[in-house]
C-alpha cells in the first residue's frame, strides 16, 4: 500500500505521518521501520526497500521523505548519478501489499502531470493532503493541547498565543511548551504570554516584509508601533529588512531558473516553510519589483546615515511609499 502525504507545514505533517505510521507498527524496530531522506537516497534504493520484506516479519513501513519528485517544477527533477527511476514507477504501478510506502512532500499542491504521480493513481495509491487549521480549529487545539499536558489556558491567553504564533505549528509546539513549563501544571493566563512569548526579532521584521509584499501597509504600519514600544532602532529594521529582501531576491533568481523548493532550500540553506513563503510572495511579485523594494530601503539607509532625516521620519516614509500596492 501507499500513502502520498503532502503540506507545507512539515511538523503538522510528520504528527499525521507518526499517527498513520503508530497504527500501523505497534512496535517500531530497524527492521520493519525505515526513513529515507530523498534529497540524498536514490530511487533505486527506495525501491529497494519498498520490495523487501524482512524474513519472519508480516508487513513493513517505509517512508521516502522530501519526496520532491512530486512536487511542481518548471524542469525535470534530476536524478542523482548511476540512478534509475524506472523500477520504482514499475513499482508504483503495483506495489508490494505488504509493504506500507509512505511518499512525504513538503508543499501545498503536488504535480498531478508527473509520471510519478501517474504510476501511483495506476498502484491505487492513497493522496492526502493534511490540511491546514482553521481559527476556530486552533482555538480548539490550543485548549486540548494544554489539557492533555495537564494544564489550562485562559481564553484571553489563547487568543493572544495564536495571535503571536500566527498559524505556524512549529513556533505554536515551541511556545506552547515554553509556557507549559513555566506553569507547572497551573493555569497559563494573559500575563503568562505576555511575559514569555516575545517574538524574535527576525520573525518580526519577516511579518514586516510579508505585510510589505502583499501591500498591506496598514499591518506594516502597526508591526512597526509594536516594534518601536520594544525601542528597536529603525537602521537596526532597515538592514535585517535590506537581508529579507536580498533572501526574497535570491528565491525569485532561483525560481526563475527552474529550481524546485528543495533545491533552492538546499542552495540557500534555508528551510522549507521558509522558501515556501517566499514562492508565496512572488505570485504577485516580479524580480524588477523586488529591486526597486530593496532600492528604497538602501536609499532611506542612506539618508539617515548621512544625517539628511531623523530614522523615525525615514522608517514612516518607506512604509507610506513602498512600491507595492494590494
Amino acid at each position: 500500500m501507499i500513502q502520498v502525504l503532502y503540506c507545507s507545514e512539515e511538523r503538522m505533517l510528520k504528527r499525521g505521518l507518526k499517527k498513520l505510521v503508530s497504527s500501523i507498527l505497534e512496535k517500531k524496530d530497524d527492521m520493519n521501520f525505515v526513513s529515507l531522506d530523498m534529497i540524498e537516497t536514490k530511487l533505486i534504493d527506495l525501491y529497494n526497500e519498498a520490495e523487501s520484506l524482512p524474513l519472519g516479519y508480516e508487513k513493513k513501513v517505509v517512508v521516502a521523505d522530501n519526496f520532491f519528485y512530486l512536487t511542481k517544477s518548471k524542469t525535470k527533477p534530476k536524478l542523482q548519478k548511476n540512478d534509475d527511476e524506472e523500477p520504482l514507477l514499475e513499482y508504483f504501478e503495483s506495489p508490494n501489499p505488504f509493504i506500507h510506502l509512505f511518499l512525504v512532500v513538503y508543499s501545498d499542491s503536488i504535480d498531478e502531470k508527473s509520471r510519478f504521480y501517474k504510476a501511483l493513481q495506476k498502484g491505487g495509491a492513497k493522496v492526502s493532503q493534511i490540511g491546514l487549521l482553521s481559527e476556530e480549529e486552533w482555538k480548539t487545539y490550543c485548549v486540548d493541547y494544554f489539557k492533555k499536558r495537564g494544564s489550562s489556558i485562559t481564553s484571553e491567553a489563547r487568543d493572544l498565543l495564536l495571535s503571536k504564533t500566527k498559524g505556524d505549528y512549529s513556533l505554536f509546539l515551541n511556545e506552547s511548551d515554553k509556557l507549559l513549563s513555566y506553569a507547572l501544571g497551573q493555569e497559563v493566563d494573559r500575563e503568562m504570554v505576555e511575559k514569555l512569548c516575545v517574538s524574535p526579532l527576525e520573525e518580526d521584521v519577516f511579518q514586516l516584509s510579508r505585510a510589505l509584499s502583499r501591500g498591506d501597509k496598514g499591518a506594516a504600519i502597526g508591526i512597526y508601533k509594536d516594534l518601536k514600544i520594544k525601542n528597536t532602532s529603525a537602521v537596526t529594521l532597515l538592514n535585517l529588512l535590506a537581508k529579507e529582501y536580498r533572501f526574497l531576491h535570491e528565491v525569485a533568481i532561483l525560481q526563475k531558473e527552474g529550481a524546485d523548493t528543495y533545491t533552492i532550500a538546499r542552495e540557500l540553506l534555508a528551510s522549507i516553510g521558509r522558501v515556501n513563503a517566499c514562492l508565496y510572495s512572488l505570485r504577485r511579485l516580479s524580480t524588477r519589483k523586488i529591486e526597486e523594494c530593496q532600492e528604497m530601503i538602501y536609499q532611506t539607509l542612506l539618508s539617515i546615515m548621512q544625517g539628511k532625516m531623523g530614522e523615525e521620519l525615514a522608517f514612516n516614509l518607506l512604509l507610506s511609499n513602498f512600491p507595492i500596492d494590494k
